[in-house]
């Protein structure tokens, strides 16, 4: 067949005067002026349900990575390179251009082929595409150079789970302090426990009785604020320097806002219902009554600098709200007095659901949330307006990171977990049924132990 398509190119090259003796359809230009590269395959390894390392493919389109044309070099080119592991050895194209469109592989330059939009070509040999004039004067040779990644610098690489010393625990939350994480819980028994380990090695340390508070009171929930643990049980906050011995510092609280970075202050909803912050736990100041709908369990906060004034920051409060559709979103700028809300946007795959479990955490510049069920994160970049499912494959460029994926045996995970994220890049994901995830995107961490 491929011989067959080799004569009809070579026919048509140089009888193209056969067609038709009127000369005035045919032109002295060549020129491609439009190239894009089909589907293909993307290899990438994950973990299976029983923490072997396994291969996936995943269909990707060329679409997304636009081809460049110099028409001055004679160079066709992808700015954006493919991601690592794109197989391209047998891809469809699609191409315009004025003249006869044939192409040739380097390493048999005599054989040259017809252009056809069912041609599977293969780009893992170095290709020219070779382009005739209508009137048969002359030849235009473009150099085509497909990038593809060496490595995977935005994926998110995922170890094996841990369970060695770590415990079956209900109603998870943890933090982490220095170098350390902490996964907080109760136990069969339903006494508070943790488990601890360090973020660059070692084990977990099992199950660890937290003294102090009792189980039937206890929140569950957990933060860090100027390297001190805090939680809140019987309407009082609780601090702990080492997460094992606590001991009461304030009366009156209802419930803790957990805080994603340890920004030194600590924001929590009062008793008689006003939100409250204190950057010692002995000065305390009362901002504000709170505001229907505001985010009174579940609630997260962070607080970063503007990227167009690092002098001034900006909070985002997310949770759950009395709305049992989506989650509740509140920012306060600096020098604000009071929390704004932030309006859900009508695209309902735009919010974040209210899901039990919700969970969020700042990764790599973006906010990202995780709810019960697991079906994967969903990333805000504009401050908690929108929040998109990082989809592992979309048709076109997308400003969220569509490397952000969750193992497989995790996905679809419909019990009680807890995420937390470390500065040397990691993830953590601990899950009820006594397993540890770990991951990291290869870009800002080279190696996972």
């Amino acid at each position: 067949m491929r011989g067959r398509y080799i004569l009809m190119l070579a026919a048509l090259l140089s009888c193209v005067s056969c067609l038709k003796d009127d000369n005035s359809y045919k032109t002295p230009q060549a020129a491609i002026t439009s190239f894009t590269i089909g589907y293909y395959n993307v290899k990438f390894h994950d973990m299976n349900i029983h923490g072997r390392d396994t291969l996936v493919n995943i269909r990707e389109g060329g679409i997304m990575y636009p081809m460049s044309i110099d028409q001055v070099n004679n160079r066709i080119f992808n700015v954006d390179s493919m991601a690592y592991g794109s197989d391209l050895s047998g891809v469809t194209t699609t191409v315009y251009g004025n003249g006869t469109i044939g192409y040739r592989y380097m390493d048999d330059p005599m054989v040259k082929y017809l252009w056809r939009s069912q041609d599977s070509i293969d780009f893992t040999r170095k290709v020219q595409f070779v382009v005739q004039s209508t009137d048969g004067s002359f030849d235009r040779v473009y150099d085509v150079q497909v990038n593809i990644r060496k490595v995977f610098p935005d994926s998110l690489i995922w170890s094996a789970p841990d369970t060695v010393g770590f415990p079956v625990l209900s109603g998870l939350s943890s933090a982490v302090r220095n170098d350390s994480v902490f996964c907080f819980g109760t136990d069969t028994l339903g006494a508070p426990t943790v488990s601890f380990r360090s973020v660059t090695g070692g084990n977990w340390t099992g199950a660890n009785a937290m003294a102090g508070i009792t189980g039937t009171d206890w929140s569950h929930r957990v933060t860090v604020c100027n390297g001190k643990f805090y939680t809140v049980s019987a309407n009082s906050l609780y601090a702990s320097s080492d997460a094992l011995n606590w001991s009461q510092v304030k009366s009156g609280i209802k419930s803790l806002i957990v805080s994603v970075d340890d920004y030194g202050m600590l924001w929590a909803v009062s008793q008689d219902s006003n939100l409250v912050k204190s950057s010692d736990m002995t000065d305390w100041t009362t901002v504000q009554r709170v505001p229907e709908n505001f985010p009174d369990s579940a609630a997260y906060i962070m607080t970063y600098p503007l990227a167009t004034n690092a002098s001034l920051t900006r909070s985002v409060i997310a949770g759950l709200g009395s709305d049992s559709l989506s989650a509740s979103v509140w920012t306060i700028l600096t020098g604000d007095t009071v929390w704004t809300k932030v309006d859900v946007p009508a695209d309902k795959n735009l919010r974040l659901p209210a899901s039990a479990s919700l969970s969020l955490i700042r990764y790599d510049g973006a906010v990202y949330g995780l709810g019960q069920g697991l079906d994967g994160f969903r990333q805000s970049n504009d401050n908690g307006i929108t929040w998109y499912l990082c989809k592992s494959y979309v048709e076109d460029y997308s400003s969220w990171n569509r490397y952000m994926q969750l193992p497989a045996a995790l996905k679809g995970y419909t019990s009680d977990f807890t995420v937390t994220t470390d500065k040397r890049g990691y993830i953590w994901i601990m899950t009820d049924n006594g397993c540890a995830w770990r991951g990291a995107i290869t870009r800002l961490i080279n190696l996972i132990k």
